[in-house]
Formats: structure tokens, sequence, C-alpha cells
């Protein structure tokens, strides 16, 4: 019996050893497929183009998706003490989401976010997004592959299996469970400061904040797919605290009370239009830059007549999406962490909690319409702005008026004008129009077979010339605008400002200008009532809507209370570059700002993390209303 018994041990290890080797081959081989088959789905449904992500342009990130999916494998099959159940339950979720992500792009021309997955409850929506045919078919599939699933878990369990190897297999099944658990924690802080899986992305990846369909394209469905899970906006400043928030809405709501005393205006009685004209600049004020005419004559003319100013855009060549944030939040990138380069697509989980011009005006009676002339792809509108607040959102493919000019294939500034007039025509309530155009985007050189521009020190001409041709067209439609509403007996008051200015100039122009005149962009607010007119400085886009209650003498709320406070110690500012009031140099650090400056900035980031990360407690004392 002795001799039986040492016989049996290593019989019985290198089973298991077997086992082993088996269930690591089955979970690498599921998921390579599986990922494959991601990207096959991703890619609507090419072959062709899954197989060369997969073996010839992006051969690492494949791997690492992989990586990723295997350990997914190892939990399913830790969980059920099965590696065939394990391989199955990683399948069935792929397949879930490889045709989710397909149906998802056919729709909305948008890849599946993690934040999508709330909706698998949602099961009239989904009916709907798939069509009764697919849905009935994926509902067959689902009840035979946990029919099998618990076959193959009754079956196991009728095993006999010496008593040895299941002590052995128990404790390798804890083993992987807790090892995998631990890794999906792990993967789950994708987005956090020094993840190594975040690392290991990175040599390889290219990530698109502003695109995502182009991000899951370049990097994979999983690369895209951890993209865009959620990260944390904040850390938790020193200060914060309940109280804290409440002196500070009880002193902010003191302020708005006195600043209101002499204020009898209100916002419903004026529609009120953003315009985020795409690239809008001027460049005849850069350094190095030679034009042979001004290509915004009647902007510089409309500016004499109104309030006008300069913008601090949060980028140089890009950043669409973040000047509109702020514009439409009032909150600023300058407090985020560094991790959060677009809140639009990683926080858009959080847009339905955040204050909003939107909310705002549609408090005092206004039907909020947003205008996009392009498709939903971009920055996540489509679920933005639905989260913000908007009644209705108008792109591409819903708009009415989608003429071009020239060779340019975006929608012209005029055309989109026009959308935003019958949007007004057509409504009974005031309008909160919000326009993000798209006639000037990028590239500029092959627009306009035949311009009368011409232009000397840019570093790239063609695009240069093309640019100046795209402004003076932006020009003539802005020139349309005021025109038309002129003619409107209701009471119109417009923003329009800059996003930010192109990319094409070269050493030539940035290294003559500084960094703050390649972020300012030009800025006019008009009314086709009142008299407006003066200066605003350079101001930021957090400050738009303070601008707006201003101009038409609307009550504050603590809110306005606390920008109008800040705006006037601090009018622009971001990251590395703080305008502060009366001062001629922009500051690099927040600890070179004045000691009042610096405690408006402190009292403000303090709000923004209650909103974005904390308790939300100044929503509760009413520090919006």
């Amino acid at each position: 019996m002795q001799l039986k018994h040492q016989l049996t041990i290593p019989y019985e290890r290198s089973k298991l050893a077997v086992e082993a080797g088996i269930f690591l081959l089955v979970g690498i081989v599921t998921a390579l497929v599986n990922n494959l088959f991601l990207q096959w789905g991703q890619n609507d449904l090419s072959v062709s183009l899954a197989l060369k992500f997969a073996f010839e342009w992006h051969t690492e990130m494949f791997l690492l998706g992989a990586g990723v999916l295997f350990v997914v494998y190892v939990w399913f099959a830790s969980l059920f003490g099965n590696k065939w159940v394990g391989a199955g339950s990683l399948t069935l979720l792929s397949v879930s989401l490889g045709i989710a992500t397909c149906q998802k792009m056919k729709f909305r021309g948008e890849p599946l976010y993690p934040v999508d997955l709330k909706m698998a409850t949602e099961i009239s929506f989904l009916v709907e997004m798939m069509g009764v045919p697919l849905a009935v078919f994926l509902g067959i599939v689902l009840f035979a592959s946990f029919t099998g699933i618990g076959i193959l878990l009754y079956r196991q369990t009728k095993k006999e299996t010496p008593a040895s190897v299941k002590r052995w297999r128990r404790a390798g099944r804890a083993a992987g469970f807790l090892l995998s658990t631990l890794g999906l924690i792990y993967i789950g802080q994708f987005n956090e400061p020094g993840n190594r899986l975040k690392a290991a992305y990175d040599p390889h990846a290219y990530w698109i904040p502003y695109s995502q369909d182009m991000n899951y394209y370049n990097n994979g469905f999983v690369g895209g797919f951890l993209y865009n899970l959620q990260t944390k906006p904040m850390e938790k400043p020193s200060a914060y605290s309940k109280e804290r928030m409440e002196d500070l809405t009880e002193k902010y709501r003191s302020l708005a009370n006195s600043l209101n005393e002499e204020r009898e205006g209100a916002l419903d009685e004026v529609n009120v239009v953003f315009i985020m004209n795409e690239s809008f600049s001027d460049p005849m004020r850069l350094k190095g830059f030679h034009g042979n005419k001004d290509p915004i004559s009647y902007f510089r003319s409309l500016r004499e007549e109104s309030l006008s100013g300069m913008t601090l855009a949060q980028g140089y060549g890009g950043g669409t999406g973040n000047s509109e944030f702020e514009a439409l939040t009032g909150l600023s990138l300058e407090p985020f962490a560094p991790t959060i380069s677009s809140p639009y697509t990683q926080i858009a989980d959080k847009m339905h909690q955040l204050p909003s011009v939107v909310r705002r005006l549609k408090r005092s009676g206004h039907h909020a319409t947003a205008i996009h002339p392009y498709n939903t792809t971009m920055y996540k509108r489509q679920d933005v702005y639905r989260s913000l607040g908007f009644d209705d959102f108008l792109y591409a493919d819903t708009m009415r008026y989608t003429g071009t000019v020239g060779s340019n294939l975006y929608i012209s500034d005029r055309e989109a004008y026009r959308e935003a007039l019958a949007v007004m025509e057509e409504t009974e309530e005031k309008d909160f129009i919000h326009l993000v155009t798209m006639q000037n985007h990028m590239p500029y050189g092959t627009k306009y077979p035949h311009t009368s521009f011409q232009s000397r020190g840019s570093g790239n001409k063609e695009e240069a010339d093309g640019y100046l041709q795209d402004l003076a067209y932006s020009d003539q439609a802005l020139q349309f605008l005021i025109a038309e509403l002129e003619r409107v007996d209701e009471h119109v008051l417009v923003v329009f400002w800059g996003d930010h200015l192109p990319s094409f100039y070269g050493e030539n122009v940035t290294q003559q200008n500084s960094e703050l005149a390649l972020h300012q962009t030009p800025l006019v607010i008009y009314s086709n009532k009142l008299n407006l007119q003066g200066s605003v400085g350079t101001i930021s886009p957090v400050f738009l809507m303070n601008q707006v209650t201003e101009a038409v003498g609307a009550k504050k709320t603590p809110f306005d209370a606390l920008l109008s406070a800040l705006s006037d110690r601090l009018p622009a500012f971001e990251k590395g570059m703080y305008v502060e009031a009366g001062e001629p140099t922009p500051k690099k650090f927040r600890s070179e700002l004045s000691p009042k400056a610096a405690q408006l900035l402190e009292e403000y980031h303090l709000l923004q993390y209650d909103l974005t990360t904390g308790e939300q407690y100044a929503k509760e004392l009413g520090f919006f209303d």
C-alpha cells in the first residue's frame, strides 16, 4: 500500500501539471481568438482589417489586449471551476461586445464605451437598436450558452476525483480567482497615474481623445475600451469638507445678493446664441506672418461696435472639446488631474451632475439646441449633449442646410447659421443655441483651388493661403448672420469666439510669438437690441456665461458671484499660464499668484472637486440657484 501511495503522488502531480498546461493553452487560444473577434466587430466585420491590426500593424497592442482577455478568462474559469466554462463565458462576453460595438458603429457612428454597459438592463432599447431578428438570435445564443454552462458544471460535480487532487484544484482555483480579481481591479485603474498596463500601451498607442472611433481603430477595441474607463478627475484637496463648502456657499450667496440689488434684467427675455467657430483666429496679429490682405475685415468692424476681447484657448492646433467644456460648464481644466486631457470623453458619465449653461437657461424657459455640422463621434457629443441637458442635437445627418464652399468637404459657416436661424424661427420659446462650426477645420491646402490670398512666413504657404480663404468665408457668413439678426424682433445675444489657432505655423512664427499669443482667439459679444461696447480683455471660456448675465443685467447665483470675483483677479488661466489682472506677463505657476488671486482659485478648486469627485454638497446647498 505504501508503494502504491508513493507511485500515486508523482502521477497526481504530473496529471495536475498537464491540467495546468491545458488550462493555460485553452486560455491563451481563447483570448487570442476573442480579441480577433472584437477587432472584426470593431472594423465593420472586415476580416482583412482585423488580421492586419493583429499581425501587421499593431501586434504589440493586439497581444496586450489578448493579455487582458486572458485575465478575464482566468477569472471566469476560477469562478466556475472549469476551464471550458471560463472559455465559453469569455467567448460569450466577447461576442456580445463585438456585436454591440458593430451595431453602435452602424447606427450611431461611434464605438461601444464602458458606460454603455449600463444599458444592458434596458431590454427594449437594445431590441430597438439591434432589430428584432438579431435580438431573437442573440437571445437563443444566450439561452443555449447558459444551458451548456449549466450542463458542464453539473457533469463536473458527478466526477469522482481523489481527495488530494481536489485539494490541489481548490487551492489553484482560489489562487487563480484571487490573482485575476486583483488583476481586473488593476486593469480597471488603467487611467490612473503610474498604471503599468497603460505604460505598456503608451509606446505603441496613438491616443486620440477627441475622436473615439479613431481611438478604437488605432489602438484596438480593448485599448480603446480601457482608455474610456472612468478615472478620478481630481485629487481631494486637504481643505475639503462639508463645513468648508457651507462656508463658501454662504460667502458667495451673500456676494450674489449684494450684486443683485441693482440688477433688474432677466435671462428669460433674451435668446442666447453661442458660436464656437472652428480654428477662428487673427493671423495678422502674429509676428513673422504676413498676408496680402485682411481676411476678417467685417469681424474687425463688428468688434468696434460690440463688446469684444480674446479668449484663452486651452490648446494650440486642437482641443475644441475642451474650450467647449469650459464654456458650457463654467469649469476649468486647470484644477483637473493631469490624466484628464479631455473631460468630454474621460468624465462623460459625470456630465449630468455638473452645472451647465444649458440647464441654467432652461430654467429661464429656453429651448436648448446644439448644432454641430459634422458627425456625432467627435468628443462623444451625442452622449455629452444629452447629459448636459440639451433638448435637441442637430448634426450633419439631421441638418436641413448642408451646403459647402469650393472643394471644402465640411458644411459651411453660412449654412450652419441658416440652420440656427431656422431653429429660432420655429421654436415658440426663447432659444439657447450652441453652435460648433466645422468649415475651418484642417487641412486647408486643398479646399479652394483658386484663392486671392497670399501669405509669407507661415512655414506652410499652401495651408496658410487656404486658411486665409476659410477665414474670409467665415467673415462673410458672420456678416450674413448679423444682417439677419438685425431684422429679428426678439432680443438675440450672440457670443462668438474661436476655439484655437490652426497648427500649421512653423518655427518662424511659433518662436517669435509668446505662448499667450498662440492661445488667444478673437471674441465678440453682439446684441441686436443693446448697445454693447468696450473690451473684456483676454478671458477664459469659463467666464463667457458671466459676460451674458452682465450684458443683460440678470441676477447672479452664488456660482456666478464666485466666477465674477475670480475673473476680476484672474480673468484667464490654464495649466502653466495664469493671466492675472493688471499683470503684463502671464505667470507659470499658482505659487506666483497674488494672495487674493490664489485664494479665489483655491475656492474655485474646492467647488470643482466637490462637483466632479466629491460629495456635491454645493448643489444640495443651492450654490447654483
